[in-house]
């Protein structure tokens, strides 16, 4: 009912076009925000590539652009300083629906780089105030959520992962199960990329651990031997 709600305003002010990254679950594109201002729906896949849902809340099909940019860890998010990582597929979406679109190359940025989406149509629906998220709903921003508390299941075993800031811009991990007050993997490291990796010898078996960014509140746990079957879970934010 709160989508079709918005699809009515959304025609009532004769909105042909009006696309929109959300910054929040149930956002209907109300601008400006105040913080926290992290989309849900942008995300990184498993090969490394970012992906965002565009979402179009007006009332005629429009094909959608979709830019990808990254802003180096540090500087402020601006146009400046914004690098543009690359493009998504054209994306054709229907009244009231998304499409998930994927960008053309990897995301191999630092674990501190801020990640930028631009969704529009250069003539139906342009954007406003480029790489302002706050400001525009054609902006989506997503942030390396490293720092926290995540939870899950890893196969039948409950699984908590812990990562806390270190010193020269490493991250000390801990990896508890099935609720043990002592963890299975505590380890000081720096991430590659969106991911990290490491390797736990117990006893004659060499597993290799691979935790990586989902989105802005969820992470993917796999481990298992090289080049074998991998156990796989998710797990969400449950601390900051």
């Amino acid at each position: 009912m709160g989508g079709i709600r918005v699809l009515r305003r959304v025609r009532e002010l004769h909105r042909p076009s009006y696309l929109i990254l959300r910054a929040r679950p149930g956002d209907t594109g109300d601008r400006p925000l105040a913080a926290p201002f992290a989309s849900p729906d942008i995300m990184v896949g498993p090969d490394g590539r970012p992906q965002a849902v565009v979402w179009n809340l007006g009332f005629r099909e429009v094909t959608a652009t979709t830019e990808f940019y990254v802003v180096p860890a540090g500087l402020p998010v601006a146009p400046e300083n914004a690098r543009l990582l690359g493009v998504g597929n054209p994306a054709i979406i229907e009244p009231g629906r998304s499409v998930q679109v994927r960008c053309n190359r990897a995301w191999s940025g630092g674990q501190a780089d801020v990640l930028l989406v631009m969704a529009f149509h250069p003539d139906l629906d342009p954007v406003v105030r480029p790489f302002d998220p706050q400001a525009d709903r054609h902006v989506g921003q997503m942030n390396y959520p490293w720092v926290g508390t995540f939870a899950g299941r890893l196969g039948e075993r409950r699984v908590r992962v812990e990562i806390r800031p270190a010193l020269q811009g490493l991250y000390r991990l801990r990896l508890y199960e099935n609720g043990a007050g002592f963890p299975r993997c505590d380890r000081v490291m720096k991430p590659n990329g969106h991911r990290f990796h490491w390797l736990e010898v117990e006893g004659e078996v060499r597993l290799f651990f691979d935790l990586a960014v989902v989105n802005n509140n969820r992470l993917a746990l796999g481990v298992g031997p090289r080049g074998g079957p991998a156990e796989k879970g998710v797990l969400d934010r449950v601390e900051a």
